[in-house]
């Protein structure tokens, strides 16, 4: 069963805004825009760390140019899930540092509450009263997309009527010196953002901004080994079938594997879409590395591309071993 995307919010790094339309980029002074959020809102978002800042102003947008209303959110059964590689990695070291500099006196209840990953979408839930599911889950580089599939399920499995599927990473000196420290090879520099969509049946009333058919994950034992690309070709695969969709029928593939994992990529598609060429997208190449809404902001950059009604391959591509992908399409009418 397809599900539609129906509303959408980005948070980008200023610039990289021009590129999708309606993203909001980050204020010059490097703070997450809040302006677009209703006033209540806005407070909780002031008060927030980092990570539940950006997801909130881009699950508001999201829910806006979606229509809904949150005074009937409980009629609705509106849920979330929130894909992330770090969480609250910025906010931990935070608390950490704090507590190594002044030991126990320096330890704050308040800041050790946003120290857990979901508290973002716990704020989210709170603030649009969304009383349905509430997930957050971590899949490396591929957790948006990851993210936008459990959604999927809880749309068709009828256990929610509306979800936000989002992806979110904070960026900071603790995360860059982290990974420089483990030799993360991402290739691309890393990037804050925030991506949030709202989903729901087929059948809905209003303006559609894609269609969401078939999704898989899977993961790479070894993505530098002999077997590389087997996980993300079983997952191609897997997505596929589940789309009901032909592989050599693949109008459009939006690629997301970082530039040493680039051959795993490639083997994998040659292995089920076969040889022939197809319109590639890179999105990477304009957002950077946005770790868990990369894959969000690659399906919604693939929507502004793809012609209507073409099956577009999404993939995501972590250097952890994490893959997934995921097919959607453009409406014939919007």
């Amino acid at each position: 069963m397809e599900v539609v995307v129906t509303g959408a919010g980005v948070v980008v790094e200023r610039g990289a805004e021009t590129h999708l339309r309606g993203a909001l980029g980050l204020d010059a002074d490097g703070s997450v825009p809040l302006g677009h959020l209703p006033e209540v809102v806005r407070g909780r978002a002031s008060r927030a760390e980092r990570v539940t800042q950006l997801l909130l102003a881009a699950g508001g947008r999201a829910l806006a140019t979606a229509g809904f209303d949150a005074a009937a959110a409980a009629e609705t059964r509106a849920g979330i899930v929130v894909g992330t590689a770090f969480g609250c990695f910025l906010t931990n070291a935070a608390y950490q540092r704090r507590v190594a500099a002044g030991g126990q006196p320096a330890a704050s209840p308040r800041l050790f509450a946003a120290t857990v990953s979901n508290a973002a979408a716990g704020e989210l839930a709170i603030a649009y009263r969304l009383g349905g599911p509430a997930v957050t889950l971590t899949a490396g580089g591929a957790s948006g997309l990851t993210a936008l599939g459990e959604a999927m399920e809880a749309i068709r499995a009828g256990r929610a009527d509306v979800v936000v599927a989002a992806g979110v990473d904070a960026t900071g000196d603790a995360l860059a010196e982290w990974l420089a420290a483990t030799g993360g090879a991402y290739g691309a520099p890393p990037a804050e953002a925030g991506a949030a969509v709202v989903l729901e049946r087929t059948g809905r009333r209003g303006p559609e901004v894609c269609r969401l058919a078939g999704h898989a994950s899977a993961f790479e034992p070894e993505p530098a080994g002999a077997a590389a690309g087997d996980g993300l070709a079983a997952a191609i695969a897997a997505a596929c079938a589940d789309a009901g969709v032909a592989p050599a029928d693949i109008a459009l593939v939006v690629s997301a594997a970082p530039p040493p994992l680039a051959s795993l990529e490639a083997r994998a598609l040659a292995a089920v879409l076969g040889e022939r060429r197809r319109r590639l997208l890179i999105p990477k190449r304009v957002f950077g590395e946005t770790f868990g809404a990369a894959g969000i902001l690659g399906v919604l950059a693939a929507g502004a591309e793809a012609g209507r009604g073409d099956p577009v391959l999404v993939l995501d591509v972590c250097p952890t071993g994490h893959v997934a992908a995921l097919v959607a399409s453009v409406p014939e009418a919007r």
